[in-house]
């Protein structure tokens, strides 16, 4: 039981980074007749970026929808770029990551319903320095890093100094590693991330690891909020797992192009190719009343950029 446990939210929660007490019901959605895709278990998950300074309640730094079709046994994850600009509800066009600001979990979740049309079930919460420890407690994880890496945020002094080659990363590297922003921006950070993903799925494989379950498991429970409860997130953890070593996990991410806006940098989705990646991932297809919901929001979307 441990051994599914430690599988199923390590996965869960990796998938966050290298890749919810929400209501269930009440969604006010962007239309008033939305339809919403829900032909997989779709979970999101967010990386908060908390942070002390000025009280900022911070931001929802990385973003994943997690897709889970158990009976189909396939898996699917869509990255959303953190500067994703999407309409928020009462704030009108923003970064995504900014609803984490505004309104916590809640907000995210339905700022990614009304820009996916996909019916949100559940969430994670996982916070920066969680995440440092469970990759602590792991032991560290083996990159082959890429490049020479080094980049300093004065704002809050963090600080990425790795150099290029094969690695054992502690929490404080893998966190430099997965936050590391280059030229490309947030498709260089996406696909670092979901490197990271497809690392600790390694780690997790080998056998060294279950002797570091005890304490893992422990640091797992204080930093994870999720209304997810035991028997769903050994459920659908262990069916993540399954998916990556049989090679059905499909990684995609929202299509777009980078953009300055008044000197604010943005990534600027093609709504009509984020809605028909959805539908494809969702093994949906020929939703006419889906299509046209999408073709309004696309319509939207492009009267905001005039």
């Amino acid at each position: 039981m441990k051994k599914l446990l430690l599988l199923a939210v390590v996965l869960t929660a990796t998938i966050m980074w290298g890749i919810f007490n929400f209501m269930q019901t009440g969604f006010d959605g962007f239309f008033v007749n939305q339809e919403l895709l829900a032909e997989k278990k779709n979970i999101v998950v967010m990386g908060a970026d908390s942070r002390k300074k000025d009280n900022d309640p911070g931001r929802s730094d990385t973003l994943f929808v997690v897709m889970v079709d158990t009976n189909k046994a396939r898996g699917s994850i869509l990255s959303i770029p953190r500067d994703t600009r999407v309409k928020i509800k009462n704030k009108g066009f923003d970064k995504i990551n900014h609803a984490y600001a505004f309104g916590g979990a809640k907000l995210t979740r339905d700022t990614v319903q009304d820009f996916l049309g996909l019916k949100v079930n559940n969430y994670i919460v996982i916070d920066f320095s969680g995440f440092e420890a469970i990759v602590d407690s792991m032991g560290g994880v083996t990159v082959d890093v890429e490049k020479r890496m080094y980049y300093k945020d004065d704002w809050d002094g963090f600080v990425v100094d790795l150099q290029p080659g094969v690695q054992e990363l502690n929490g404080a590297k893998a966190m430099q590693y997965i936050r590391y922003r280059d030229e490309q921006g947030d498709i260089g950070r996406i696909q670092r991330q979901q490197k990271f993903i497809l690392a600790v799925y390694n780690k997790i494989h080998s056998a060294e690891i279950l002797l570091k379950v005890p304490g893992m498991t422990k640091q797992l429970a204080s930093m994870l909020n999720t209304n997810m409860n035991l028997k769903e997130m050994v459920e659908y953890g262990t069916a993540m797992y399954s998916f990556m070593q049989e090679g059905t996990l499909e990684m995609e991410m929202v299509p777009g192009k980078p953009e300055y806006i008044n000197q604010i940098s943005y990534w600027i989705p093609d709504v009509e190719a984020t809605r028909k990646l959805v539908e494809k991932m969702q093994g949906v297809l020929n939703n006419k009343a889906f299509e046209k919901q999408s073709n309004s929001l696309a319509d939207e979307y492009k009267r905001s950029l005039e």
